[in-house]
């Protein structure tokens, strides 16, 4: 226990500052959650220091996005108890953020254009596994890029991303035939390839990465997957250096909002 907690100090003595909103540190935080690796088995190197409101308050969507990160993964590989938990804990805690699963047939022959997915000839397309996604599975997942975006500017950047920063995020599904494309486009603009690993353990190909940042303009931007599951695509920069899209969000946002979830004034 005392190594435990000499540990952590040291680790928040050498990083004082929270990841996300540049606050006092408090605690360590795993970005990505470790509820979106199989078995909760992440890759070391993910720690971030980070406050006691940043840290405890991504808790209950983060659950909901590994629940669909799971659950979205067509590498092969069979739903484990943690899957099973992870249905409970948000059919629990956030019913609204579930998959709705009464979608007609019609609506599923449009969604299977849209995806490389293989159904079976003999099977009808009432049957196929599709489910439709919440809108408020939106926020979630938002919330999701925006963390990891700043997770990994603090790591590879070296600094907390300023409040002053514009952020922009965009995600598809692995299996969509428009993410082909976008990897193809975007990686060649992304010179730095990074696939995560854990010393003595195979967790395989489960989250891995480009991303590529200035020092002297602070621009970063990545795109990230997640086996055979999702793709994340997430920029930052300064207000006077946006070129295209009017999606961008202050990451000052993101603190107010938390804030006012957390009760601070």
């Amino acid at each position: 226990m005392d190594a435990s907690k000499n540990r952590k100090q040291r680790f928040l003595d050498a990083h004082p500052l929270c990841f996300f909103c540049g606050r006092q540190s408090a605690t360590i935080d795993h970005v990505p959650s470790r509820e979106c690796f199989r078995d909760r088995v992440w890759p070391e190197g993910y720690e971030f220091p980070a406050c006691y409101a940043c840290n405890n308050g991504a808790g209950p969507m983060e659950q909901v996005v590994a629940l669909y990160l799971l659950m979205g993964n067509h590498d092969g590989t069979r739903p484990t108890s943690q899957f099973e938990k992870l249905i409970a804990g948000v059919r629990n805690n956030a019913p609204q953020f579930l998959p709705k699963v009464d979608m007609s047939a019609n609506a599923k022959k449009r969604a299977l254009s849209q995806y490389n997915f293989p159904l079976p000839t003999d099977q009808p397309i009432a049957k196929a596994p599709i489910v439709e996604l919440p809108d408020k599975n939106r926020e979630a997942f938002r919330l999701f890029e925006r963390r990891l975006i700043c997770a990994l500017y603090y790591l590879h950047m070296d600094e907390v991303m300023p409040l002053t920063h514009m952020i922009r995020t965009h995600r598809l599904q692995a299996i969509q035939k428009s993410a082909d494309q976008l990897v193809h486009e975007v990686i060649p603009m992304l010179p730095n390839g990074i696939v995560t690993k854990r010393q003595n353990t195979n967790i395989g190909d489960q989250f891995f990465y480009n991303w590529h940042g200035d020092h002297e303009t602070k621009m970063f931007a990545f795109l990230a997957q997640f086996s055979l599951s999702f793709v994340f695509i997430g920029a930052a920069c300064r207000v006077e250096d946006i070129a295209g899209g009017e999606d961008y969000l202050p990451h000052s946002t993101d603190v107010i909002i938390r804030d006012a979830a957390d009760g601070i004034r």
